[in-house]
């Protein structure tokens, strides 16, 4: 049996990281975020606005609590975003296929089949 773990009582540094635990988990999820019902008409830009709107509610949440640092949204919008540039986590944490330098091949990059004009046909 593990060692019985002594409780303490929670204090704000408890709370800011918890605050900061949730940021992230919420910047992760956030193209979940996009999908809600009812948000179809806000949703032009590629998300753009819910993805503005979601860092300005995290800020606010992040005044109401004394102890939290003002940029935690910005910091955590940049580890995630180093994340994503390094190509982790599948496509949730990866880069596009345009900034790989790929997107309209084929799914297994085979080459894409050419039409060859026939040397017969010009005389």
């Amino acid at each position: 049996m593990p060692p019985k773990v002594e409780k303490e009582t929670w204090n704000d540094d408890h709370t800011a990281i918890l605050i900061r635990g949730i940021i992230r988990h919420c910047l992760h999820h956030r193209s979940e975020l996009y999908q809600l019902p009812g948000l179809e008409g806000v949703s032009d830009h590629g998300g753009d606005r819910i993805n503005k709107k979601v860092q300005q509610i995290l800020k606010k949440v992040c005044e109401i609590y004394p102890n939290v640092k003002a940029g935690v949204v910005e910091e955590e919008m940049k580890l995630l975003s180093n994340v994503r540039s390094k190509g982790k986590g599948g496509n949730e944490g990866g880069s596009s296929p345009k900034e790989n330098g790929g997107g309209g091949g084929s799914v297994n990059d085979t080459p894409k089949k050419r039409k060859v004009k026939d040397e017969s046909d010009d005389e």
